[in-house]
């Protein structure tokens, strides 16, 4: 007959005295025998063992339904309310509807300095140096167009030129003017995520705290456009010379893009900064100094393998002049705009950079002199370098 353990409820042999299983004594303190448990006890034991496990089961079932649902519940609401843009981050419908008007000024702007012209380059120099009023009207004449804002839009002026549109819900700027070629942009999709990637969250807040906006007057499109009429019928008699050729704007463009040449290059380059110390090469060489105080002749050979003495070479004017107009077009100077250096682990390694206008055309001069008494410059056979240079000083 099989006996159990009166302790854990286990199969024990009649003749043992503790149990194998647990190491309690069977003997019964009063008989001196084994001490044996119903079998209905046994029975529920096991039963009360089985619905722990089943309750302690389902709590964990719906803890994890929980999580699950409330995962579901954040994901959907976030599809509904946001766009992931460009990996540069995400904007919310309620967010893009709290955007300040100053802060979205400043990204129409800047983005709109890279897509257009001119105009939209000095509001942005405007920007940067604290000096942009901004005014909003409800409608405003640019010469011969009439613009309208409509639909709860809000119309903001830059100058008598240019200005842009916001929607209601701050989704879409349509940039307007003297012209009928701009079209919608989306803050969303398109802006935002530029004007992130190339300009820090830092500069643009400092940017659109420098400007102003203020409610213009009903009357002030039809006054400034008067008074613009006859500015544009003066300025039309005017030579076009004083055009400048090169700006901040186009100079941190060629900032950005020489940092990407340079890593491109495993290279590393710095840029003069107009009124700070020189550049001063592994060959000695001091710039703009050395342009500016003539202290060596400049020779322009026909490239790398030029193996003529440079004194056979044919001399060429050089200037530093980043504030070159169209007037210089004339002159038979090299003006240069902008000056990059790599030095390289010695004289022979490095590379200088001349970024010029020559008759009004973009030139990319490149010094790699190591000794003598010259500076022997050649254009630069780089096409990429050259074409995007081209790039940026045509897109004024």
């Amino acid at each position: 007959m099989n006996k159990f353990c009166p302790h854990c409820g286990k199969p024990i042999k009649p003749t043992d005295r503790f149990c194998s299983h647990c190491g309690k004594s069977v003997i019964s303190s009063k008989s001196g025998k084994q001490s044996m448990p119903k079998r209905s006890e046994i029975h529920s034991n096991k039963l009360k063992s089985q619905k722990r496990n089943i309750i302690i089961g389902a709590i964990i079932a719906v803890f994890v339904l929980i999580l699950g649902g409330w995962g579901l519940y954040q994901h959907g609401r976030n599809s509904a309310e946001s766009t992931v843009i460009g990996g540069n981050g995400r904007l919310t419908n309620a967010e893009i509807k709290k955007i300040p008007r100053k802060q979205l000024a400043a990204w129409a702007i800047l983005y709109a300095d890279k897509k257009y012209g001119k105009k939209w380059g000095e509001a942005a120099d405007d920007l940067r140096s604290g000096h942009l009023t901004i005014r909003s009207y409800s409608k405003y004449r640019f010469g011969d167009y009439e613009i309208s804002a409509t639909d709860g839009s809000t119309l903001y002026v830059i100058n008598d030129q240019v200005g842009y549109l916001v929607s209601k819900d701050n989704k879409e700027i349509t940039y307007v003017g003297n012209k009928s070629s701009y079209s919608n942009r989306s803050v969303l999709n398109q802006i935002y995520p530029e004007i992130k990637s190339e300009n820090t969250e830092k500069n643009v807040n400092i940017w659109n705290d420098n400007l102003s906006i203020v409610d213009g007057k009903a009357d002030d499109s039809d006054e400034d456009a008067r008074k613009q009429s006859s500015k544009a019928r003066t300025k039309s008699k005017q030579s076009t010379s004083e055009d400048k050729l090169w700006s901040s704007t186009q100079n941190n463009e060629l900032i950005s893009y020489m940092d990407e040449f340079g890593e491109k290059m495993h290279q590393s380059y710095e840029h003069y900064i107009d009124g700070k110390d020189d550049l001063v090469t592994l060959a000695g060489e001091h710039f703009p100094s050395d342009i500016n105080e003539n202290t060596y002749p400049f020779k322009l050979s026909s490239g790398d393998h030029d193996s003529r003495d440079p004194k056979d070479m044919d001399s060429i004017k050089v200037k530093w002049n980043p504030q070159v107009t169209s007037k210089d077009n004339d002159s038979d100077t090299y003006n240069v705009v902008a000056i990059f250096n790599h030095n390289g682990k010695s004289a022979e390694g490095h590379i200088t950079y001349l970024f010029c206008f020559y008759h009004g055309e973009p030139v990319a001069l490149v010094d790699q002199t190591t000794n003598g008494g010259y500076v022997v410059v050649h254009p630069t056979a780089n096409q990429d370098l050259t074409s995007h240079f081209e790039e940026i000083a045509n897109n004024d």
